[in-house]
């Protein structure tokens, strides 16, 4: 080869070279969400824009969920129902058991049905959220 062309050559490798590192330098300074903060974001707007998903939750005010909440809590979910318990006691075990289903296949139907009964002779709504918060906490509600 000659020595013009071999020149040339290693000016176009240092010239794409220096277009990779500028490249590089770009992509490492973009500001990209991890996948969680894309999902989070998602639901926020789902629930904030969805009317029939803040009356299910029992909310009647949109929901308002800060930065650094990864779910909804399960106090405001909870709260929902309590809050729907109160109103409508008459229909205590139709809001016990939307309750349950929260936990969709991490209790049995069964279970479930053992759970309704303690929970629906639970007179004093307190104690009533208290056991409501616990088994959240022990079967970790799907929201």
């Amino acid at each position: 080869m000659e020595r013009g062309n071999k020149e040339k050559i290693l000016e176009m490798i240092k010239a794409i070279e220096s277009k990779n590192s500028e490249m590089e330098d770009f992509i490492s300074n973009l500001s990209i969400p991890t996948r969680n903060d894309m999902l989070k974001e998602i639901s926020r707007e789902i629930i904030s824009n969805n009317s029939l998903l803040q009356e299910i939750l029992g909310t009647e005010e949109k929901i308002v969920i800060s930065e650094n909440q990864e779910t909804i809590s399960f106090d405001h979910v909870i709260n929902g129902f309590i809050t729907k318990i109160q109103q409508n006691p008459y229909k205590k075990i139709i809001f016990l058991r939307e309750f349950l289903e929260l936990f969709q296949d991490r209790v049995s139907e069964t279970d479930k049905d053992v759970i309704l009964q303690s929970l629906k002779d639970e007179k004093n709504d307190e104690k009533l959220r208290e056991e409501m918060v616990s088994l959240a906490n022990i079967f970790k509600i799907n929201l």
